[in-house]
């Protein structure tokens, strides 16, 4: 764990999306997300590949933020939330269109600091 989290390129950004399959059948949520990353926690029963493919539904309270994203993952880790459910943290290794993955990390980084009301960002001395 420690080298992944020693290689990443990017500060962990707190999403709340909803997870999809490709039929649009709900799976979990997002729990963070960058670029390149993303961790997610879903049911037991989600299968044990070390590479899938999800959707992430972007739609937030009276906002539409854009079109739903398909994703594929390559599982880097999966552990034990409870009887339920697991975490997965993978790398995305494509998206059907990065901008818009790029606006969506965005948006969460802006509306996380708005409503936790404390800077992510590292202060330097």
């Amino acid at each position: 764990m420690t080298q992944i989290n020693e290689q990443r390129n990017y500060r962990r950004v707190l999403a709340v999306c909803r997870v999809l399959d490709s039929q649009g059948k709900f799976l979990g949520f997002t729990l963070d997300l960058t670029p390149t990353g993303i961790q997610i926690i879903v049911n037991k029963d989600f299968p044990q590949d070390s590479e899938f493919e999800i959707i992430l539904s972007q739609a937030r309270e009276n906002e539409i933020l854009g079109n739903d994203l398909k994703i594929k993952v390559q599982q880097m880790w999966r552990s034990n939330t409870n009887e339920e459910f697991d975490q997965i943290g993978g790398k995305i290794i494509e998206v059907d269109s990065p901008s818009e993955l790029e606006n969506l990390v965005a948006y969460c980084d802006r509306k996380a600091k708005e409503r936790y009301q404390f800077d992510l960002e590292l202060k330097q001395s």
